[in-house]
């Protein structure tokens, strides 16, 4: 079980970031020293989403987290970085961006202060400064005496040839395998199988011994390859004076690390040196390198131990579990049989052991990455204290805390020997006033993520983190991960929303869209496979996900496509619950006012502060609007005691109102004998009824004179059919920007609809 944690908590932090960006893998050139001890570190944003910076020694952050993803500095002191765009760029231990950014290539490597960004068909290389060097297509390796290796075609088509910094072909591409120049030196090998040794000219410079066949085209150290005969033995060979360096005594000599390479006799090893001699004789059954010129070695007790590349012993442990770990950074580890690490370095000085740890990656000088206490962590390998611990932890408005709790589940054993099951991540809120709603959404939250995907076998593997925002009054969170193994891996990305007043727990498909979703979605999404769909809103509007499964290599990775609620608005239950709460919108909705009418949120708003009202007919937008609703409307709005009005029926709906209206003056340039309550207002009467309003409100503006009367009226084609007695009010609408008319006027026998007259009080109703 505890095998099986490990493994989980290996691939536990898979972010849905890769879906929308696939990150490049760096060469193992990175297992290179650092300059300084800056490594990389993630913080994770309380969207889900993972931002990488690097910390010094001492857990200072240097660079902060901005990143996509970083990668470890090299030795040139230059480390590879990524944005969300997908573009990748080389940055120093400052932070400053080297090389600009570059669409991030398939793999970047490093040799030599060089960085090679490799793409499928071409490398471009840049000096660790940043400069650009050339971009190649078809390059291997890296430049060397000014000549890049370079290959085309594909196949039994492929041949390889070289060219020179600017890109010109200098040796035609005319072999079947090619190497890197060394000292003005470069193996090939020809069509018809033979090896040559060239310059940068192409022209041979020597044939090499008969019979022999070189193990790889490397020249190293600028002086010596290695070479088998027919009999398959091994042996060194010098380019440099054109002899055998060593006999073909040899049963392997494998590539060189620096200035050793490991070469066997029998069932045992020992090393040479480029000049032939045996630095450490063949007698170990077992050696493999570690890198930093340091050689793990056992002999035939159980024991085993590091020596340096003369044979000298640097360290030595006779119980340990799990083998001696490659160097990075001039430390290494073990395990012990009682589960304990021991971090030991090249030098030897270094012996520490560390309880209650795993699976350590050395990612600095004096820095482990483990996982401990539940948590992935980041340690002084010296004295142990924790430097970095990038625990998800969050506090929202209102005082609530957000913690992180982990669900694991075995599941079982799969073919290939390996553990599997759930490792899932989610939020849990504390803080909350209402501790009801806060149970019921904690409650809602774990059943979301324990519950797994919709519609998937709870055998399936299941790995997952998650994201969350504030949207209105509503907590919205989401599942980020990956299902299943391998082929059949597909992306996790469903989510809830949880309000934050009630606890109510909504989904977008059941409580935010009417029965309409499919027929707009239709028309508003690519309706290719794989469609679109998991659905997650926002105050806005709803963000929809196409998700990719694995392919061959491939990671399942997300498209995503946002609209917004002008777009979805005939799909969208406005009236709903989770709309108001996404939203705070707080109007009554109108069967004939749909949202994608012009007036819906001044319908909305007036019949929400109750200015304006509608019957079982709906509102009415398009009715003219009648004296009595006029009146009753500007009634509520100044919030006047109900009065009375000579000749009006008290018993009528709106007598009240209107008395009120009446006694405060606000029917002055009417004719109250001829005042018609139940009949449909002139906008020109409107209008003097909305002058006679600005001026008991105190607006400014509405003292002018005649010209000023003239000069806000007199630009619309119909200002001559005002009627006299009314101009000096329409001018103080216009002037108001309550009244702009349009294409025909201000149209004074007409009569405002109720639409618009809810747009005109909500001007009135702000002062």
């Amino acid at each position: 079980m505890e095998v099986f944690i490990s493994m989980l908590r290996k691939i536990s932090r898979i972010v849905v970031f890769f879906c929308a960006l696939a990150l490049v893998t760096v060469g193992t050139a990175l297992a290179a020293a650092p300059a300084g001890s800056l490594f990389a570190v993630p913080k994770t944003g309380i969207d889900g989403v993972e931002r990488w910076g690097y910390m010094d020694g001492t857990g200072k952050v240097v660079i902060e987290c901005m990143y996509a993803a970083a990668e470890p500095f090299d030795e040139s002191g230059v480390a590879a970085v990524y944005d969300d765009a997908g573009r990748a760029a080389l940055i120093d231990a400052q932070g400053k961006v080297l090389t600009g950014w570059q669409t991030a290539p398939q793999s970047i490597e490093y040799e030599n202060s060089i960085a090679a960004f490799r793409y499928t068909d071409r490398t471009i290389f840049f000096t660790s400064s940043g400069t650009r060097i050339g971009e190649y297509p078809g390059a291997i390796g890296f430049p060397v005496n000014e000549r890049v290796c370079v290959k085309t075609g594909e196949g039994r088509e492929a041949r390889y040839g070289y060219v020179d910094l600017s890109g010109t072909s200098v040796i035609a591409p005319v072999y079947l395998e090619a190497g890197q120049f060394s000292n003005g030196r470069a193996l090939v090998r020809d069509l018809q199988g033979n090896c040559h040794l060239i310059g940068t000219d192409g022209r041979e410079l020597a044939a090499l011994p008969a019979g022999a066949d070189p193990a790889t085209l490397t020249i190293y150290n600028d002086c010596v390859i290695i070479l088998y005969n027919r009999a398959d033995k091994y042996a060194l060979y010098s380019v440099e004076d054109m002899r055998f360096a060593t006999s073909y005594s040899y049963d392997e000599i494998l590539p060189f690390h620096e200035d050793r390479a490991m070469a066997r006799v029998g069932t045992d090893w020992g090393l040479l040196t480029v000049v032939g001699t045996e630095a450490v004789k063949p007698t170990y059954p077992y050696m493999s390198y570690m890198g930093d010129g340091l050689y793990a070695v056992r002999g035939v007790d159980a024991g085993a131990s590091v020596i340096d590349h003369n044979g000298k012993e640097i360290y030595r442990t006779d119980t340990y579990a799990g083998g001696f770990q490659t160097f990075r950074y001039g430390i290494s580890w073990h395990g012990t049989a009682d589960g304990d690490v021991v971090f030991f370095n090249a030098s030897g000085s270094l012996k520490k052991t560390v309880s209650g740890i795993e699976t350590p990656e050395i990612v600095a000088e004096t820095v482990a990455k483990v996982y401990k206490d539940g948590t992935t962590q980041y340690i002084n390998i010296y004295n142990g204290r924790t430097l970095y611990n990038n625990v998800r932890a969050y506090d929202l408005e209102g005082g609530i805390h957000v913690t992180t709790e982990t669900y694991e589940k075995y599941l079982g054993m799969q073919e290939d020997g390996t553990e599997y099951g759930w490792h899932i991540e989610y939020p849990r809120l504390s803080g909350m006033k209402n501790e009801a709603v806060q149970t019921r959404i904690n409650d809602s939250i774990r059943a979301f993520f324990t519950a797994g995907p919709s519609g998937q076998s709870g055998r399936i593997a299941l790995t997952a983190t998650y994201g969350m925002s504030v949207e209105g009054d509503v907590l919205v969170v989401w599942a980020s991960g990956v299902s299943d193994l391998g082929e059949a891996a597909t992306i996790w990305d469903t989510s809830i929303g949880l309000d934050l007043n009630t606890g109510a727990r909504y989904t977008a498909d059941k409580d935010l869209f009417n029965d309409k979703l499919l027929e707009v979605t239709s028309k508003l999404l690519p309706q290719s496979a794989p469609y679109y769909g998991s659905p997650r809103m926002d105050k806005d509007g709803v963000t929809f996900f196409r998700d990719y499964p694995a392919t061959g290599t491939a990671q399942p990775y997300t498209e995503s496509m946002h609209l917004t609620f002008d777009q979805l608005a005939e799909a969208i239950n406005f009236d709903g619950a989770c709309y108001r709460a996404l939203t705070g919108f707080t109007g009554t909705v109108y069967a004939d006012v749909p949202y994608s009418h012009w007036a819906f949120d001044y319908v909305a708003e007036v019949s929400s502060k109750g200015l304006m009202t509608g019957d079982e007919r709906g509102f009415r937008p398009e009715s003219p609007i009648l004296t009595s609703e006029v009146c009753a409307t500007v009634a509520r709005v100044l919030e006047l005691p109900d009065g009375t009005m000579p000749g009006v029926d008290a018993s009528k709906w709106y007598a009240g109102e209107l008395g009120a209206v009446y006694e405060a003056g606000l029917l002055d340039g009417f004719d109250v004998y001829w005042f018609d309550p139940d009949a449909v207002m002139t906008r020109a009467d409107a209008m003097q009824l909305l002058a006679n309003v600005l001026t008991y409100q105190g607006r400014a503006g509405t003292e002018m004179s005649a010209n000023e009367v003239m000069s806000n009226i007199s630009h619309f084609p119909d200002a001559e059919r005002v009627p006299a007695n009314r101009r000096r009010a329409a001018a103080i609408c216009v002037r108001a920007g309550l009244v702009q008319g349009d294409e025909n006027g201000l149209r004074p026998s007409d009569a405002f609809t109720r639409a618009e007259f809810a747009k005109i009080v909500l001007s009135i109703a702000e002062n």
